[in-house]
């Protein structure tokens, strides 16, 4: 692994890390909040390796196959699939977390509703 290799995995460490302290922030105090950060932690570990392979798959089915593009496998090129693959994970993580949430706290209230009547 090389310098870029490692900057390249301490900023994977960085979006893991901040994303899901960013989810157990907007958690709000229950009594299973062991079980949604580990499952949103499986999620975000998992969408790192989905758009991983996406990009490969796009870089060798797409641009060498069909278009017949050649492809420089220097650092920029690196930097580049890096920064397009991030930022997907990032957003990704973002909407995933919002769904998330509001999928749990609507979950909350309709039983307490019905806990009510």
């Amino acid at each position: 692994m090389d310098l870029l290799g490692g900057i390249l995995l301490m900023t994977i460490i960085i979006i893991i890390v901040l994303s899901n302290i960013l989810f157990f922030k907007r958690l709000k105090k229950n009594q299973k909040r062991f079980k949604y950060i580990i499952l949103f932690l499986s999620f975000c570990i998992f969408s790192i390796f989905i758009f991983g392979i996406l990009t490969y798959a796009v870089e060798q089915n797409l641009l060498l196959n069909t278009f017949k593009i050649e492809i420089n496998h220097g650092y920029t090129s690196r930097i580049l699939k890096s920064i397009i693959a991030l930022t997907l994970n990032i957003i990704t993580n973002y909407y995933f977390a919002k769904f998330y949430l509001k999928r749990i706290y609507k979950q909350k209230t309709e039983i307490e509703l019905i806990g009510k009547e």
